[in-house]
């Protein structure tokens, strides 16, 4: 199997992720979701994520395996929880960052040979693995969290509303 044919399941995710989007409006982006989020930081929370994984990805190419100390990753993960959500993003923003970073990472996978997906990759708040173990990770993330926004939209929409539905 060619290195970006793994990623299928991701791009079977991202288009769930999309088509929630298109059935949101801007009203929606400031609606409570989970662990004191709103809609729209979850969506960037997402963004960021696989911003990340592209990078660790790359690094991992280049050779470059990120070794945090507990310490270190610990201030990592305290100043990522810190960090002011990324303000003044629309629908419109967020659905051209979710394209685009997946785009990103398709780029990555299709020009990489079969044995660099068992290179090591590392990153804050995510355990030792390589990059092809990441991949069912990265789906579970986006995963779980689009069934917080579906809950979050449905009790605001009081459990009516259809296009949240897989």
């Amino acid at each position: 199997m060619a290195p970006a044919d793994l990623l299928l399941p991701l791009e079977g995710q991202r288009e769930e992720t999309l088509r929630l989007l298109e059935g949101l409006t801007e009203a929606d982006l400031d609606q409570d979701a989970a662990n004191g989020r709103s809609v729209g930081q979850l969506l960037t929370h997402l963004i960021e994520r696989d911003q990340q994984v592209v990078a660790a990805i790359n690094l991992a190419l280049s050779g470059d395996v990120q070794h945090l100390s507990d310490d270190e990753r610990e201030r990592l993960r305290f100043l990522q929880e810190e960090r002011p959500p990324t303000a003044g993003w629309d629908l419109a923003r967020l659905t051209a960052e979710f394209s685009q970073v997946r785009r990103q990472l398709r780029e990555t996978f299709a020009a990489m040979p079969e044995e660099d997906l068992d290179r090591a990759i590392r990153w804050p708040g995510w355990p030792a693995r390589t990059i092809r173990t990441s991949i069912p990770y990265m789906l579970e993330h986006e995963d779980s969290h689009l069934d917080e926004l579906r809950q979050a939209l449905e009790r605001r929409a009081g459990g009516a509303s259809s296009v949240l539905r897989r």
